[in-house]
């Protein structure tokens, strides 16, 4: 099975089509717009589904598929995630990254200790925080500029400027 990428939370049926709301992980809403083959999640069960329309509202998308045409069906997917498959991803724009591309990083300090592995997201209403977790103890990092000094996803890797008691 080829790999996959969650753009957002299914939600609740709108209308009497099998339309459903999708709560987007991401700001671009338009990419929504671009969809042709999707797959909807939840648990160990899928759909692949074919995108009909899509109708962006204030915070979500709206998304008719073929697959989907009852307010009924949308009930067995609410909660779970609509995904496409990894190679429609788009890049997202420098600095910016995915969760996906966050979670399992290995955390260092700007000296150089190490302090753990990245390994959920808390999204917060300012800005997200990384959860480090270095055995047993679990560190809270905010996901800003003063904290958050380099990302490279490719090594691996994110460098952290700590200040007293944040690592403690």
């Amino acid at each position: 099975m080829a790999e996959r990428i969650a753009l957002g939370r299914i939600g609740r049926a709108h209308g009497i089509t099998g339309a459903f709301r999708v709560w987007p992980y991401a700001d671009d809403l338009e990419r929504f717009e671009r969809l042709h083959h999707i797959v909807l999640t939840r648990g160990t069960k899928s759909l692949p589904a074919v995108v009909s329309s899509v109708r962006i509202v204030p915070r979500c998308v709206i998304i008719q598929t073929e697959e989907v045409t009852h307010p009924e069906d949308v009930a067995t997917w609410l909660g779970g995630d609509l995904e496409v498959a990894a190679e429609e991803r788009v890049a997202p724009p420098a600095g910016q990254y995915f969760h996906d591309q966050i979670i399992g990083l290995r955390v260092e300090t700007i000296e150089g200790m190490a302090a753990g592995t990245i390994t959920r997201i808390i999204e917060g209403p300012a800005n997200d925080v990384y959860v480090c977790q270095d055995g047993e103890r679990e560190y809270l990092i905010p996901a800003v500029d003063v904290f958050i000094k380099s990302i490279d996803v490719t090594a691996g890797k994110m460098v952290i400027a700590p200040i007293p008691g944040l690592l403690e």
